[in-house]
């Protein structure tokens, strides 16, 4: 009875924090409101009239097709046809992600995820990612099944298990492009551990659904060959190593996606510390795996090898995945964002518990040092995780709203940002004309290459600067909408800004933000050398939002000529 009771103890725990982190994830939806400018650009993606369509604008996208086409179907239904029904989809995803917690740790042998759920399930990364209309958290998901299957195929190698293993290999790699590098790090990892035990069918098994995986890729070698055109436009002409740090570090202490502060909190201190300890753990379990053993005990008669085989499955999937997307964000150089991290913290989580949990089932002491650290970060989270979970992802449906009562048919919108107007386009409603910085004239994704080429007309902003003067000119309003700041810069001369250079005399080369700020410079000076009144409109969005995507509003009205 004792041995019965001792796994309970730490199970209802881990239950108590899966409940908690559910609770997260259905205010999140309840309180995400509109989808922001990456959401839906893949809701737009998935809703195109046709699989053609959609093939034709995927390189504007980050993702294989998996998600917008699991978007696509469940539009189909009626089920993904308006904001609550991707939200509730979002969720469905988000839970299915605690599912998948507890699948995998069941198949590698443990009781509860308990490790993986002190470490994810509070934390406002997560909460933020894995119920977006992103392919992320269903990336996150299969992450997890894959790592539980490859597991099962070492324990025994049916051919159900094999099948099983494959299929969700295969959906793992059709998530996102850089999964493959994940999913490369567990079948070595298993690999290695056929290796050791001499099964050679294994090894090969290994080989053959990495292989599978693998070529599904080859249909995007279309979309491979431009894509390299378009990372250019949003790589940080400023990254060196500390960028991947500091991006590490605002995933893991960042108080919630509405907060502009910097991060500062010991949670990167923590998970560096139970990493390091879970992978010295994991080389002291192989040092003791001494004496040689034949096959069949190893998964039947001989717990230790088994144990021993586990941490050095889940140590070498970790190491190897820490090392090759490590390797992979050194070479695409992007400004670091949250959701970037995600996939490989569920990769450490669910090693640890492979490491720590699975292998030391007893209560007494390491069950009762899992239940405390638990306790210890959903407190360490529980604030920041609540904030996350009341932020909306955009006021922009409240602006647009707001112009559909105030503004006229007469007057002019600009809004600082292209791939703002996505979003904006999505939700506005009104009479008046809109304009977006550059003025390319498709706004359903993240169209790069119109971008390009307006980075290559150095007149590019003569249509949006010709309409603000005509509007001001004719006594009517122009409406300024972003997060760009209303002032004129000390690096340009006084009167209006001059002309961009070219991309090969810029500074920061191709880089679409410093195009971005130029530009607005050329809106900012018209307007403050032009315009008779500015004034701020304040309009209150229900609740915090997403720093990504908080815009504000300025009113300009009248014209006074010949200041320049």
């Amino acid at each position: 009875m004792k041995r019965i009771a001792k796994p309970r103890i730490e199970t209802v725990a881990a239950l108590i924090g899966t409940a908690f982190s559910a609770m997260l994830l259905v205010i999140t939806a309840m309180n995400a409101g509109p989808l922001w400018r990456d959401e839906t650009g893949t809701f737009n993606l998935a809703h195109m009239p046709s699989l053609r369509d959609i093939w034709h604008n995927l390189p504007f996208d980050s993702c294989p097709l998996l998600w917008p086409l699991l978007v696509r179907g469940c539009g189909m239904l009626g089920l993904t046809s308006d904001d609550m029904g991707i939200r509730i989809l979002g969720l469905g995803v988000g839970l299915f992600f605690l599912i998948s917690l507890w699948l995998c740790q069941r198949w590698i042998g443990g009781h509860a995820p308990t490790l993986s759920i002190a470490l994810l399930g509070s934390l406002p990364a997560f909460i933020f990612v894995v119920g977006a209309n992103r392919a992320y958290g269903l990336a996150g998901c299969l992450l997890a099944l894959s790592f539980g299957n490859i597991w099962r195929v070492l324990e025994s190698p049916t051919k159900s298990r094999i099948l099983s293993a494959a299929f969700i290999s295969l959906l793992f790699a059709q998530c996102i492009y850089y999964d493959v590098i994940f999913l490369g790090a567990m079948l070595a990892g298993g690999a290695l551990v056929a290796i050791r035990r001499q099964q050679w069918k294994i090894v090969w098994t290994m080989a053959g659904i990495g292989l599978v995986a693998g070529a599904s890729l080859f249909v995007y070698l279309p979309i491979f060959h431009r894509i390299p055109e378009y990372p250019p436009l949003v790589r940080s002409p400023f990254f060196d190593a500390a960028t991947l740090w500091n991006g590490l570090r605002g995933a893991l202490a960042a108080r919630s996606s509405a907060s502009h502060d910097g991060a500062n909190g010991p949670q990167i201190w923590i998970w560096i510390g139970i990493l390091l300890a879970g992978i010295i753990v994991a080389i002291i379990m192989q040092r003791t795996h001494v004496r040689q053993i034949p096959k069949a005990e190893v998964a039947s008669r001989s717990p230790n090898p088994e144990r021993s085989d586990l941490a050095l499955f889940c140590v070498t999937s970790v190491v190897l995945g820490i090392i090759g997307y490590t390797g992979f964000l050194l070479k695409l150089q992007f400004f670091m964002q949250p959701w970037y991290y995600v996939e490989i913290l569920i990769l450490c989580a669910i090693s640890l518990d492979g490491i720590l949990t699975a292998s030391w089932g007893a209560l007494r002491p390491w069950g009762l040092l899992r239940i405390v650290f638990l306790v210890e970060m959903m407190v360490l989270n529980a604030r920041p995780a609540w904030a996350e979970a009341h932020t909306r992802r955009s006021n922009l449906d409240v602006v647009a709203a707001f112009f559909s009562h105030n503004a006229s048919a007469g007057d002019l919108i600009v809004v600082q940002d292209a791939w703002e107007g996505i979003t904006f386009n999505r939700y506005y409603r009104g009479q008046a004309q809109w304009l977006c910085v550059p003025p390319i004239d498709s706004h359903e994704v993240h169209r790069a290459d119109l971008a390009i080429a307006e980075m290559n007309q150095p007149r590019a902003m003569t249509p949006v600067l010709h309409a603000i003067t005509n509007t001001l000119t004719s006594g009517h309003h122009v409406w300024v909408v972003g997060s760009i700041p209303i002032a004129r810069s000390e690096n340009f001369p006084p009167g209006p800004t001059p002309l961009p250079p070219s991309p090969s005399e810029m500074r920061t080369g191709w880089w679409f933000g410093s195009y971005l700020y130029w530009w607005n410079q050329q809106v900012t000076t018209l307007l403050l050398d032009h315009a008779q009144q500015a004034e701020v409109e304040t309009i209150a969005a229900p609740g915090p939002v997403n720093h990504l995507e908080d815009v504000s509003v300025v009113r300009f009205t009248g014209y006074k000529p010949g200041t320049e």
